[in-house]
């Protein structure tokens, strides 16, 4: 049995049907310009540092691109009061005007992070570390982007010490929330630099032949590793934004 209200809204004439505005026809978003020298600006500690001139060797016989060195061995993104990389990635941005920055940094992270303003100091693991780093990151990625700049984070590699490599994947996972947040494109390096069971590989090919990609430290790599990361960093770099693949081309190619 229908309700009074209910038998009205069953007579009611239906409501008019009132006709979208016209839309105008969308625009294609414009094309990115290919550049004639694509500058590649290369920020981080140690880790950076040795990809830097591993690959600036390689780089500098062709016309592009054109590798800027951002890097700072024995820093981090925890301790501001000792090298602030907020700071600087925004002055070099603005500086070199790069069409991609390169994030790879982490490897002294696991000290305590300072705050100055607040006084404070947040131990790795604790809630106050992870929304720091968090701000920090984000903050860093987005001087890069912001700038109307590709980024990509590269992640820390697997370690040799059981240990480092637990507070590594930790470290890991802040760095790409928050980097993707900030719009840059996360680029893994563990799988890379680990073997089938996820373990530290310090050398690839067979065992009779086999090639050491690591250093003696179990932290950073040797030249030719750097290369097959920066290989690795290439290929990623041109799938994600295929306009600046030709700038790149393969570093295999050298």
């Amino acid at each position: 049995m229908l309700l009074g209200w209910q038998m009205a809204a069953a007579r009611a004439e239906p409501p008019a049907v009132v006709p979208p505005e016209p839309k105008e026809p969308e625009r294609p978003a414009p094309a990115r310009v290919v550049p004639d020298r694509l500058t590649v600006l290369l920020l981080g500690d140690s880790l950076a540092q040795g990809l830097f001139l591993s690959l600036h060797p390689v780089l500098r016989r062709r016309p592009t691109p054109r590798l800027v060195n951002g890097t700072l061995h024995a820093t981090g993104v925890t301790r501001t009061d000792e090298h602030d990389w907020r700071s600087v990635t925004h002055d070099l941005v603005a500086l070199h005007q790069p069409q991609l920055v390169v994030f790879w940094i982490g490897a002294n992270d696991f000290r305590p992070l300072v705050v100055r303003e607040e006084r404070a100091r947040h131990r790795f693991g604790t809630t106050g570390y992870a929304e720091h780093y968090t701000r920090r990151v984000m903050e860093m990625a987005g001087h890069a982007t912001q700038s109307g700049a590709r980024a990509i984070w590269l992640g820390l590699p697997n370690m040799r010490e059981a240990q480092f490599a637990g507070a590594v994947r930790q470290l890991n996972a802040i760095q790409q929330a928050a980097a993707e947040t900030a719009g840059a494109v996360w680029v893994d390096t563990w799988e890379a630099t680990s073997d089938a069971e996820g373990r530290y590989l310090p050398a690839v090919g067979e065992p009779s032949a086999a090639r050491t990609f690591r250093a003696e430290d179990g932290v950073h790599f040797t030249g030719w590793g750097y290369l097959r990361i920066g290989s690795l960093l290439f290929d990623q770099a041109a799938a994600h934004f295929p306009d600046l693949a030709p700038g790149l081309g393969r570093l295999a190619e050298a």
